[in-house]
């Protein structure tokens, strides 16, 4: 399978930096949950390596010292937010360009970032309270934020009038997710009648499940790790309630189809809610950076297979930290050095990114995604296709799936 291709790939290059790097090479850390959560570990390292191929193949980035080469060192936090402090302090001491995190520990990383004038790109979690410029300027995300997507997912189950059963874990990702629903269905009215957490990582939610189905829920929505989803979905099935479920960007990780593999229809009720993956100039962009991505990366396999053939699961979440080396690239070119001067550029400079939008920031906005590009997309056995049933969505073309 992928992921654990992966993690060998990863670990190889872990805790130091590229053989024969030089001093005078920029560099890049990333910090992600490598041994906790490999799909997201493995996505901000493919779309940051791929982006940094790019640009050494160009002669690397110029600066006002000259052109430097990038290089990347990528680090374990276990998702654990002091290793993720740790982290920061190591990018912070080797003297890093720029650090990549999902998000994990980030109100323990900025105070050490902040100082340092070290850029942070958050590339998967959406907590609105991780994003502040006037408090943490060097934190920016470039990824979905969850109040879009939690507002997204309100309206679009509001008319129903359902009753909702939420399942949130104990990470920060579960629990600012949970806080971002709560506040989207107290505004369309969603009557929400079982809130209830779980350890994050939990190999059985029959509790909480059961519990959600005996307060009358007629939806279940799951803002947890991808484990928590699995188990929340086996829940459902082994207590034999036919219920729609409900998830946030977890709900696409191959973990979940690697785990349900013998039960792919247990899938076709499950509807996840993140971003689109093609922008409103077409299909175009995304179709020539996923080419790329393949060709040089090569195709990243879910593990599991339909209609005899291999599922693939398309660079979709690559895309964030691949746009972030980009545009980190493109304001070094501006400012000339890394740091104060790097920090500065990057609240004025922009990049198109990779499936054609804008990608850029200003000193009182850092949120690098539009919040107006959230879909659901909902899984027909493995493969997972835009919904027909919300008008944005059913304007997005599917993205091939299947390994020819």
């Amino acid at each position: 399978m992928w992921v654990a291709a992966l993690i060998v790939l990863i670990s190889a290059c872990s805790g130091g930096g590229s053989q024969g790097a030089s001093t005078d090479d920029l560099l890049v850390v990333v910090s992600a949950p490598m041994s906790t959560e490999p799909w997201i570990d493995a996505f901000i390292e493919r779309g940051a390596r791929l982006a940094i191929d790019e640009l050494n193949a160009h002669g690397g980035v110029t600066t006002s010292s000259g052109s430097r080469r990038v290089r990347l060192t990528v680090l374990d936090n276990a998702g654990s937010p002091a290793q993720a402090a740790a982290n920061a302090r190591k990018a912070v001491d080797d003297h890093a360009a720029v650090l990549l995190t999902d998000g994990t520990g980030a109100a323990s990383v900025a105070p050490i970032t902040d100082a340092a004038h070290l850029p942070v790109f958050i590339c998967f979690e959406g907590g609105e309270a991780l994003i502040d410029p006037s408090r943490w300027p060097s934190l920016f995300r470039m990824a979905p934020a969850n109040k879009p997507m939690a507002r997204r997912l309100a309206d679009y189950i509001a008319n129903s009038r359902p009753k909702v059963g939420v399942i949130s874990d104990d990470s920060t990702y579960g629990e600012q997710g949970r806080e971002a629903l709560l506040q989207a269905f107290k505004i369309d009215e969603v009557e929400v009648v079982a809130d209830q957490k779980a350890p994050a990582r939990s190999p059985d939610l029959t509790t909480q499940v059961l519990a959600a189905r005996q307060a009358g829920a007629d939806k279940l929505v799951v803002w947890a790790s991808a484990s928590d989803v699995i188990a929340a979905i086996q829940a459902v099935h082994a207590l034999g309630w036919k219920v729609p479920v409900y998830t946030g960007p977890t709900g696409e990780d191959p973990l979940i189809r690697q785990r349900l593999a013998e039960h792919p229809e247990w899938l076709d009720q499950v509807t996840f809610v993140s971003f689109r993956m093609t922008s409103e100039v077409g299909p175009g962009p995304f179709e020539q950076f996923r080419a790329g991505y393949e060709a040089k990366m090569g195709v990243d396999l879910v593990g599991v297979r339909q209609d005899g053939k291999q599922v693939v699961q398309p660079p979709d979440w690559p895309m964030f930290s691949y746009d972030a080396v980009h545009l980190v690239a493109a304001s070094l070119s501006e400012s000339g050095a890394p740091g104060e001067p790097l920090m500065e550029a990057l609240n004025k400079i922009s990049i198109t990114g990779a499936n054609g939008d804008y990608r850029g920031y200003a000193a009182d906005q850092h949120e690098g995604v539009n919040p107006s590009d959230m879909y659901f997309a909902r899984f027909h056995g493995f493969v997972f296709e835009p919904v027909g049933d919300d008008p944005l969505s059913d304007t997005i073309p599917s993205v091939h799936q299947l390994q020819d």
